[in-house]
């Protein structure tokens, strides 16, 4: 399917999206939230994928959001801010838990705001080296918690930064405050990302989300917690191929 503003590819066991304003510096429109999310959450529903990938057209991944209010006007109380215009925001984030599978974003340069905040929610981030990250909303007096919502296994203190600073970081610093899982040349990304999902590809897909959500639940549990529930899901997982190696 291909929209004006996001593009939509499946090619088995794939969804490619593609965030296609690049005039614009493909800014999120609110409609283009609403889109992103129903088509994960199809995703989801449907079954079938190994992964999302997530990329943007041009020279930028995403400067984020376009910081305008539609034609229904601002917001008329809290309620009415966090259900019409939040909750847009949100839904997206939830989407990418949702969904079984990794959603792999692939960032060739500047991810600011909402998109830094897409990429932190990501499961695997490939970046190229000339990639940076920003949270710039207090220049605009908006405190993001938000984006921190999504940034909740990054570093603290570089969520910290980015937000006081409202200073882009390079890619080595996103690496290794675990904004991002890899950082590659420029020139050799896409080749990466491809080999990526070769890989990816082959792998049972209830061994995909399973390890999805494991990951997901584990780091905040209690080590004895964490490892028994370890045992119990090999074991079921285990289970459904009669193999035990």
């Amino acid at each position: 399917m291909i929209d004006e503003h996001l593009i939509f590819e499946e090619k088995t066991p794939f969804l490619h999206i593609t965030i296609n304003r690049p005039e614009d510096g493909n800014k999120f429109l609110d409609d283009m939230l609403v889109l992103l999310a129903a088509k994960v959450d199809e995703a989801t529903a449907h079954g079938g994928l190994n992964g999302i990938i997530l990329r943007g057209s041009g020279t930028d991944f995403s400067h984020g959001r376009e910081q305008a209010i539609g034609s229904e006007g601002p917001p008329v109380n809290a309620y009415d801010a966090k259900t019409r215009f939040m909750s847009r925001i949100l839904d997206v984030y939830a989407s990418f838990r949702k969904f079984p599978s990794p959603i792999i974003s692939v960032v060739q340069g500047k991810a600011l705001g909402f998109a830094c905040a897409l990429v932190a929610g990501s499961d695997v981030a490939i970046a190229s080296e000339k990639a940076t990250f920003a949270l710039p909303e207090m220049l605009h007096g908006t405190p993001p918690t938000l984006a921190i919502s999504a940034h909740t296994k990054v570093a603290p203190k570089t969520v910290a930064h980015l937000i006081f600073s409202a200073e882009e970081i390079d890619a080595q610093h996103a690496l290794a405050s675990g904004l991002i899982s890899q950082v590659v040349l420029h020139e050799k990304l896409e080749k990466t990302v491809a080999g990526f999902l070769e890989t990816l590809g082959k792998f049972d897909q209830i061994d995909i989300a399973t390890v999805k959500k494991y990951i997901a639940a584990a780091p905040g549990l209690p080590a004895d917690i964490a490892s028994d529930l370890a045992g119990y899901t090999m074991a079921t997982i285990k289970s459904r191929h009669s193999t035990y190696k």
